[in-house]
Formats: C-alpha cells, sequence, structure tokens
C-alpha cells in the first residue's frame, strides 16, 4: 500500500504549507516498497494516488535537466515510477490517481499508463471506479473521487465540468479567482478548493449495487480512494465534496464495509466511524520523508485486519 508518491526528477522543495518534499527519494521508496511487496509475496499492491507531481510538467522551472521536447515529462515521470513499482510481480496492482495525476496527463492516457478501468458514463465523461477479484472472502472497492471535478473536464461540453463549477461557486468565495486556496473559509467547508472532487449519482449507484451484492456473498469490502471520506480522519481540506453521500452509503453496508483507505492528506490519519464502525485510515503520503521510506502492508484476516506500516506510516 502506497500513497501519495508524487514523484518528480527536481530537487527537494516544500509543499504551500512548509512541509518538506523529497521528490527523488520517493522514487526509490516505490522501489524498496514494490520489493518489499515481492519478498513477502502479498496478493495485491495498491497505489492510492498522485504517482507522480503536478511540477513534472516544468522540470527545469523547479531546478531540474528538462526533457527533449518531444518526451510528455509526465508520461516520462509515471514510466519511471512504474519501472520501480515493477519490483513486485507477485499479483496485480489497483492505481487510483488523484489531483496530481491529471494535472500531468488526461484520463485517457491514465487508462492506458495506469489500468485504470475508465468507464463512459450516459453523460459522456469518462470515470474510473472498480471491483476487484475476491481475496480471502475481500474485496477491493476502488472510487473515483474526481468524477466530479474541474480538471481535465471540457469547459462546454461536460456536465460534470458545469457541476463543479456549480459546487465551487456556491461554496468558495476565491472562486475563480483562486479556487484552490480554502481561504476565509472554516471547518469542513475547507474542502470546496479545486484540488478536490465529488462522487456521482451513477457512481452512488453503482457502489450501491456492489455492496449489496458483497452482502449476498457474505464478503468484506475495503474502500479505496485517493481523497478521504470521514471527517477528522485528516484534515478538513482534503475530503471529498459530497462526502456525507458517500458515507451515507457506506454506512447502510456497515456489515459488509470493514474500512477505508485513501490518501491526499500527506500527514495521514485515522479516525472510526462512531455510527458505523468503519475504520477510516489516511495514508502518509511517500513524498513527505527522508531518510525513512514510507508504506504500508495491510494484513487481513477472517475476523480482523491489521496495518504494518513503515517510515511515517509505523
Amino acid at each position: 500500500l502506497l500513497a501519495d508518491i508524487q514523484y518528480a526528477p527536481i530537487p527537494d522543495g516544500h509543499s504551500f504549507g512548509g512541509s518538506p518534499r523529497f521528490y527523488r527519494h520517493s522514487l526509490n521508496v516505490a522501489r524498496d516498497a514494490a520489493k518489499h511487496f515481492q519478498d513477502c509475496k502479498v496478493d495485491l499492491m495498491v497505489n492510492l494516488g498522485d504517482i507522480v507531481d503536478g511540477k513534472c510538467q516544468d522540470i527545469a522551472l523547479y531546478g531540474g535537466d528538462a526533457l527533449p521536447d518531444n518526451v510528455d515529462p509526465g508520461d516520462k515521470c509515471i514510466e519511471d515510477v512504474l519501472e520501480a513499482l515493477g519490483q513486485y510481480t507477485n499479483g496485480p496492482t489497483l492505481h487510483s490517481y488523484g489531483n496530481h495525476c491529471l494535472y500531468n496527463l488526461s484520463r485517457e492516457r491514465l487508462q492506458q499508463r495506469l489500468g485504470i478501468p475508465f468507464t463512459q458514463e450516459p453523460c459522456g465523461d469518462l470515470v474510473g471506479y472498480s471491483v476487484s477479484q475476491c481475496y480471502h472472502n475481500t474485496r477491493f472497492v476502488l472510487l473515483d473521487s474526481y468524477d466530479i471535478a474541474l480538471m481535465r473536464r471540457c469547459e462546454t461540453t461536460s456536465q460534470k465540468y458545469q457541476q463543479a463549477t456549480e459546487i465551487l461557486k456556491a461554496n468558495n468565495p476565491n472562486f475563480h479567482d483562486n479556487e484552490n486556496s480554502p481561504e476565509g473559509m472554516e471547518g469542513i467547508d475547507k474542502r470546496f478548493v479545486a484540488f478536490n472532487g465529488g462522487v456521482g449519482q451513477v457512481q452512488l449507484q453503482w457502489l450501491q449495487r456492489t455492496l449489496e451484492e458483497s452482502r449476498r456473498n457474505d464478503e468484506k469490502v475495503i474502500v479505496l480512494s485517493h481523497q478521504p471520506i470521514l471527517p477528522d480522519s485528516s484534515g478538513s481540506v482534503c475530503l471529498i465534496w459530497n462526502y456525507e453521500e458517500v458515507l451515507s452509503v457506506l454506512r447502510e453496508y456497515s456489515d459488509v464495509v470493514v474500512a477505508s483507505l485513501s490518501g491526499h492528506a500527506h500527514k495521514g490519519g485515522y479516525k472510526r466511524d462512531e455510527e458505523s464502525g468503519i475504520h477510516f485510515r489516511v495514508v502518509e503520503a511517500a513524498l513527505e520523508s527522508f531518510p525513512a521510506k514510507t508504506y504500508a502492508i495491510v494484513d487481513v484476516h477472517e475476523k480482523c485486519m491489521s496495518i504494518r506500516g513503515f517510515g511515517d506510516c509505523a
């Protein structure tokens, strides 16, 4: 299990909030984690999104060596990370995608590169949600938290772009000038920024059907998403816009859903939902640990699950 690798071939830097970021080191984290997963013969590897950083689009500006003009930097950097993750061959890899992925590549290209099974909804937009095969009576359900979003949606024809615009216009006083800023917003309202997104109604209906099927089959489910779902499991600024609707579905199937695993909020976090008992774990970013290497191994047992964390995830 890895979150927010955000590799870029540039010198170390900082986030807007001042947290150190180790862009080149994150590639070593990916390689060593994948080797560890292979040595442990884990059944499945999960990348919770943001496999590369948005700064890949201007490597020279941030102090790296510019790539040839005919090479797409985001594509090349994803190739580098996939090569590192190639140390793991024991089973499949599930990739989520996040805002930094969209700063680099279209959904079509992410599907080609990462194997994310995007489907075209009736409105014409691509959305990437899926369910894994069953492992020890447990399925992994991957949600697309950038279903409704501004990023890589057509401004003139996309219904989801229009929905995202309406949501931000109604909830973020900085829209259009600085829609990535939560300035002037309080508490969980800070989530209404443009680097987040929401889950559409078609996907929510699919989620309900998927969980109902797992209930009929007496299976357990672990939900995966780039953005966190439960308030107080991490910083409010990283929550899915319509987390309430997603949470409502998960609570309806609390006999099925064991846990939710996500990234996006780099400091990580944990909270158990008091109403449902579902565990919500936000995994710390591989990007922000040095010299440590941050990742985790999830052990799923008949009666429980445990997370063995390394680096900042310990």
